[in-house]
């Protein structure tokens, strides 16, 4: 599977997810399983670029380091909402906020990167590789009981910072 559909559909599952968020109530024991899958979901999209698809455009570097710069922007965002309680009257606010920061890295990304800028010269068996990898790096992950304790383990840190 080519790289670049890999990322656009990770997008569409992220932005899913967004989606049902949004329209869940705030308090809601659904609404805290979707911001769960969520969270999953976002570290593995997180990890995948990071680990395969950056280093695969590192002739990109200027866009590389501003996508990282995106990220930390996300998690900053995502620290915020944590720990604003869902009774919060600035909750859907936050909510908001995070939503937008990550859907804007999302398009950006896709405006952007995909396909790669003209510095990256990847064939088609190249992008097919890569696209093969970071698919079968997401199921490894999403089957991964540790990867989603891992994730639990970032959400209450974050919530505590």
């Amino acid at each position: 599977m080519n790289a670049y559909t890999v990322l656009q559909d990770h997008h569409k599952v992220i932005k899913g997810l967004v989606k049902k968020i949004s329209a869940t109530p705030p308090d809601s024991a659904q609404r805290q399983e979707y911001l769960d899958e969520l969270l999953v979901e976002l570290d593995i999209h997180f990890r995948i670029e990071d680990d395969l698809y950056y280093p695969a455009l590192s002739a990109a570097g200027d866009l590389i380091a501003i996508a990282h710069a995106e990220h930390r922007q996300v998690i900053d965002q995502l620290a915020v909402l944590l720990r604003t309680p869902p009774s919060a009257p600035n909750y859907d606010d936050e909510w908001h906020s995070f939503a937008m920061v990550l859907e804007a890295h999302a398009d950006e990304e896709e405006r952007d990167m995909i396909p790669a800028p003209p510095p990256v010269q990847l064939s088609d068996e190249e992008l097919d590789t890569l696209g093969n990898q970071m698919a079968g790096r997401i199921k490894e992950l999403r089957d991964s009981t540790v990867h989603k304790l891992r994730v639990k383990g970032r959400k209450a840190l974050l919530r505590a910072m």
